[in-house]
């Protein structure tokens, strides 16, 4: 169902990055080599708890020349507590309580629940924040091999991208990327390329905000009344 693709993105599942890839062959000089900015997502990651930002998704297929952009705000506190609303067209909101990830569609009164680890469909592919906001380094240790594949300069920003490419041929995504900014050390770009790079979903974060406090009830659903509550994989 196409209106619950975007959950695919929005648990954090327990896994940061952890590489086993090569840096670039030559380094430009005053940059880092993947090491390094392996080390530094590593340190940035274990100083954060919670995480605010604004969050702009877009879903492109190439073959059929369609590309969908929603826009919204997203709100993340460790453990697995994830609150994501998207503005209308979408009109959407997706819980993570860390026990049910629940996705409301106010306007057709209906709310889909599932639980958190009861299916690898509902959280295999919800990973946007599983790629350098997770907890563990030894899922993706385990799952890809990482390279250094870019730098680049925006004024004076300077760029990383970070190329994940699984290493089950069966896996969701064919290639992932990083952007990630030095001296954040956190991915402001995620893009997650699927069917062979025929479909690109990319997911950019912006005035990101960390360990600003966030209240506990932000992530618990309360069904509204007269809302329909479904269960897809019951």
């Amino acid at each position: 169902m196409h209106r619950n693709k975007l959950i695919y993105f929005t648990l954090i599942i327990i896994g940061i990055l952890s590489f086993n890839g090569v840096a670039l062959s030559k380094e430009i000089s005053g940059w880092k080599d993947v090491d390094s900015v392996i080390m530094e997502i590593e340190k940035a990651n274990s100083a954060f708890k919670t995480l605010k930002a604004n969050i702009i998704y877009t879903r492109t297929i190439t073959l059929l020349e369609s590309t969908e952009s929603s826009q919204g705000d997203v709100s993340y506190k460790k453990p697995q507590r994830l609150y994501l609303k998207f503005y209308p067209p979408r009109n959407e909101i997706n819980i993570v309580d860390g026990k049910y990830v629940w996705i409301y569609h106010p306007k057709e009164k209906q709310v889909e629940k599932y639980e958190l680890n009861q299916s690898k469909q509902p959280s295999q592919g919800m990973s946007f924040l599983e790629f350098g906001y997770g907890e563990s380094l030894s899922a993706a240790k385990r799952d890809y091999k990482i390279t250094l594949i870019d730098t680049k300069e925006d004024g004076k920003k300077r760029i990383y991208i970070l190329d994940l490419k699984p290493n089950d041929q069966k896996s969701q995504y064919s290639d992932i990327r990083l952007w990630v900014e030095d001296g954040f050390w956190l991915p402001n770009r995620i893009e997650l390329y699927e069917s062979g790079g025929e479909v690109v979903n990319i997911i950019e974060l912006k005035d990101i905000k960390l360990n600003k406090g966030l209240s506990d009830k932000l992530f618990i659903f309360d069904v509204p009344r007269g809302v329909e509550v479904v269960e897809p994989l019951k």
